[in-house]
C-alpha cells in the first residue's frame, strides 16, 4: 500500500477519512515517515498528529493503542512533538490509559510518556499533576512484562531529574523500586515471585535512584534507612567484582548512589558510627551500621571492601571518582567515627595499594578524589608512619613534576603539599631521603608550595637534609 503523504490542500475533513480508514492497515514506518520533515510540509504532520491525540480518547483500546504508538515513536524522531502533545491536552489521556485492563495500551501510553517528558520539564510537572506516578507504580507492581517494566522505571528515571518531583519519587518510587526491582534482582529467593527482572529494567531503576540520591538529607535519610535497598546495593557490586565484570554499566549506578548516601553520614547519622568505634562495642559483637555492615570477628566491611575493588579492577573514570568519593565521605569529619574508618582502611584493608596508583590518573577528577582521600586518611596519627612509608614517594615524586603533572588544579596541589607534610613530619628520620634537588625546586607560585617548603625548613631533622641539596632560607620565605 502507497505511504499515506498528503498536501496542504487536503482538507481537514479529507484527512481524517484518510487517517481513520488507513491506519490498521499501514506498517507502522509508514506512520513514522509521515512525521518525517523530509517527508511532507509541517502543517501536515501537525495535523496528523493532532489527530493522534484524538485517537487517544476514541472509546475502542485499538485506536487507543495506535495513538499512543505513534505518539511514542513521533517523540522519538523530533523533538518540537514533545510541546504540540501537551498543548492538545494528550498527556492526561495517556496518563489516565496507564490504567487500561489492556497490557498493549498500558505498554503503548508509558512509552509514549516515557519519550514525552524526556528532557522536557513541563511534560514531567504535567505528567506529576496527572498522577502519572502513581499510576505507573502501581502498574508496575502488577504487570509481568519486560518491555512494560523496562518503559515504566525508564519513564521513573526521566522523571527523577527535576528537583520538584524528588520528594514524591522518594516517598513512593523508592519503596516500589527498591520492593519490585533491586531487591529481586540482585537477591534471588523462593520466597519473591518477581525474580525474573531484566537487567536493563535494573539499570533504569538504579539511574532514578541515583537521581533521588543527589537530593537533600531527607531523602538521604529516607534511602538509607529503605529496607534492602544498601545490602542490595553493595551485593550487586560484590558480584560483578567476582565476575570480573566491574565495569557494567549498573555498576556505576551502584557506586553513585552509595557513594552519595555516605555524604555527611556521619554529621547525619552519628549514632551508626558510634556502634563502630571499637571502645564502645564488646570485640566479639557483630553490629550492622547501614552502609557499613562491620563484623569485628569474621568480615570485613563489604561496602568498603566492594569500593576497593573496584579502584583495582574498574577502567572506568566515573566509577573510580566516585569510589574514592564514598571513601572520601566516610573519612571526612575530624570525628571518631571518621578516624576509626581510617585506621580499618589503612591497617585491616590495605586500602593504600588500591588507592594509590589513581594518583597518577590521567583524569584529573579521578586524581583529586585521589589526593583528597588520602589526605584525610593522613590526618589520623595512627597511620601515619605506615602511609609514609608507602606513600612518600609517589606524593614527593608528584611534587617534583610540574603542576600540570596535577591537572594543574590549585585543590590537588595544595591536598597533596599538605598530604606530604604531614607524613614527613611525622617520621622525618624516614623522611629525609625524599628531600631531593627536584622537590626543593617545586614551583613556589602558590600558596601550598611556599607553605610546604617552609615548613620542610622550619624541621630541624629535615632542615638539614634540605641544605644537602642546596635548598637555602632565602627560598622558603613565608607568605
Amino acid at each position: 500500500m502507497k505511504h499515506l503523504c498528503v498536501s496542504d490542500s487536503v482538507t481537514i475533513k479529507t484527512l481524517k477519512q484518510m487517517f481513520v480508514q488507513s491506519v490498521f492497515f499501514l506498517p507502522f514506518s509508514t506512520l513514522v515517515a509521515c512525521s518525517s520533515p523530509q517527508t511532507q510540509p509541517v502543517s501536515c504532520r501537525r495535523i496528523i498528529k493532532a489527530y493522534t491525540v484524538t485517537y487517544l480518547s476514541h472509546p475502542e483500546e485499538n485506536y487507543q493503542q495506535c495513538g499512543a504508538t505513534f505518539i511514542q515513536h513521533a517523540t522519538f524522531k523530533e523533538e518540537s512533538t514533545k510541546q504540540e502533545v501537551l498543548m492538545l491536552g494528550g498527556i492526561p489521556m495517556l496518563v489516565s490509559m496507564l490504567r487500561s485492563s489492556n497490557p498493549g495500551v498500558s505498554q503503548a501510553a508509558v512509552g509514549a510518556l516515557r519519550n514525552l517528558v524526556f528532557k522536557h520539564q513541563y511534560n514531567k510537572l504535567e505528567v506529576q499533576h496527572c498522577g502519572g506516578i502513581a499510576k505507573a507504580l502501581q502498574l508496575l507492581k502488577e504487570t509481568d512484562s519486560t518491555e512494560t517494566q523496562k518503559q515504566i522505571t525508564g519513564l521513573l528515571w526521566n522523571m527523577s531529574s527535576v528537583d520538584e518531583i524528588k520528594e514524591e519519587l522518594i516517598a513512593t518510587a523508592l519503596p516500589a523500586l527498591t520492593e519490585n526491582v533491586v531487591v529481586p534482582f540482585t537477591c534471588w529467593s523462593d520466597s519473591i515471585t518477581t525474580n525474573n527482572i531484566h537487567p536493563d529494567v535494573f539499570y533504569n531503576a538504579t539511574g532514578c535512584l541515583r537521581n533521588l540520591s543527589c537530593g537533600k538529607q531527607k531523602a538521604r535519610k529516607a534511602m538509607r534507612e529503605c529496607k534492602g535497598l544498601i545490602d542490595s546495593l553493595v551485593s550487586y557490586i560484590q558480584s560483578c567484582v567476582a565476575e570480573e565484570t566491574p565495569d557494567d554499566k549498573s555498576v556505576e549506578n551502584c557506586t553513585c548512589i552509595l557513594h552519595n548516601l555516605t555524604y555527611q553520614l556521619e554529621a547525619e547519622n552519628p549514632e551508626c558510627f558510634k556502634k563502630y568505634i571499637p571502645n564502645g562495642i564488646n570485640d566479639h559483637t557483630p553490629i550492622s551500621v547501614g552502609l557499613l555492615h562491620y563484623d569485628l570477628t569474621t568480615t570485613n566491611p563489604p561496602a568498603l571492601h566492594a569500593y576497593l575493588s573496584l579502584l583495582s579492577l574498574s577502567q572506568k573514570d566515573a566509577t573510580l571518582e566516585v569510589s574514592c568519593g564514598a571513601l572520601q565521605n566516610l573519612t571526612a569529619n575530624k570525628g571518631p567515627g571518621s578516624k576509626t574508618m581510617s585506621q580499618i582502611l589503612v591497617q585491616k584493608l590495605g586500602a593504600l595499594a588500591h588507592v594509590s596508583p589513581h594518583l597518577k590518573s590521567r583524569n584529573p577528577s579521578v586524581q583529586k578524589a585521589t589526593m583528597f582521600l588520602l589526605g584525610n586518611l593522613s590526618r589520623n596519627s595512627c597511620v601515619q608512619t605506615s602511609m609514609g612509608k608507602q606513600l612518600l614517594p609517589e606524593l614527593t615524586g608528584l611534587l617534583s613534576l610540574s603542576p600540570k603533572e596535577m591537572g594543574n588544579s590549585d585543590d590537588t596541589i595544595v591536598t597533596a603539599c599538605d598530604t606530604a607534610m604531614t607524613l614527613m613530619l611525622a617520621n622525618t628520620e624516614m623522611s629525609k631521603k625524599f628531600i631531593t634537588k627536584q622537590l626543593v625546586s617545586f614551583p613556589k607560585g602558590s600558596k601550598a608550595a611556599s607553605l610546604f617548603l617552609y615548613n620542610l625548613w622550619n624541621d630541624k631533622n629535615l632542615q638539614a637534609a634540605a641544605k644537602k641539596v642546596h635548598f637555602k632560607e632565602l627560598n622558603c620565605k613565608k607568605l
